[in-house]
């Protein structure tokens, strides 16, 4: 015949010992718990800048008005938003001789959680006085211009290769953000994420830039 095993009583001392470390043991979930929430809470998406996502329709009608058009979207912006700008640089062989704008959007009570961007080329005139118009401006998602210039650039024969953001980029306040060039005098397929000096050592280059202000 088999005996079992009776344990004796506990005591006061071994359920206190017990109690104080389940005690321990919620505490220390409790505290992982509540800084994987205030993580969480903390945590918002990165601002970027991309090709802004436009229906056929619209690209349809972008290339008939437009022998170049381009629209960058910089999303999910931060509330600190008070301006921004976009501008164009103008470089000869390496030099900037020119820079247009900057045209600037006020943020400062409306705070939009998308801006977009948008460049287009017209070629205007005929003979002698033909030349190409930039229309550069900032536009709201309601499609409203928050601001706009144009600038007229001289015809010419020369080969230009025009290329702009492809994939989304990470931007931030205060830091000049590169989305498009316009590139003459090369043959070579250019990259807008290239370094700066590889674009800007052609013939003539224009860089299209835009930037946030808090």
């Amino acid at each position: 015949m088999s005996l079992t095993k009776i344990q004796p009583p506990r005591t006061w001392y071994d359920i206190q010992k017990k109690g104080a470390f389940f005690l321990k043991t919620l505490r220390s979930a409790a505290v992982i718990c509540l800084i994987a929430m205030l993580s969480a809470c903390g945590h918002s998406k990165q601002m970027e800048i991309k090709a802004a996502d436009i229906s056929d329709l619209e690209k349809n009608r972008m290339d008939v008005a437009a022998s170049q058009a381009f629209t960058a979207e910089a999303v999910n912006i931060g509330e600190g938003i008070s301006s921004a700008d976009m501008y164009i640089e103008h470089y000869q062989k390496g030099k900037l001789v020119e820079r247009f704008g900057p045209v600037r959007a006020d943020y400062s009570e409306e705070k939009p959680d998308t801006i977009q961007f948008v460049y287009f080329e017209n070629e205007e005139g005929e003979g002698k006085n033909k030349h190409t118009t930039i229309h550069f401006g900032i536009v709201d998602k309601q499609g409203n211009i928050a601001a706009d210039s144009s600038v007229k650039r001289d015809d010419s024969t020369t080969q230009e290769m025009t290329q702009n953001i492809s994939s989304p980029e990470p931007i931030t306040f205060e830091k000049p953000a590169l989305i498009g060039s316009s590139i003459r005098g090369t043959d070579e397929t250019m990259h807008t994420s290239e370094h700066k000096k590889e674009l800007i050592k052609h013939q003539d280059a224009l860089l299209y830039y835009v930037e946030l202000h808090h």
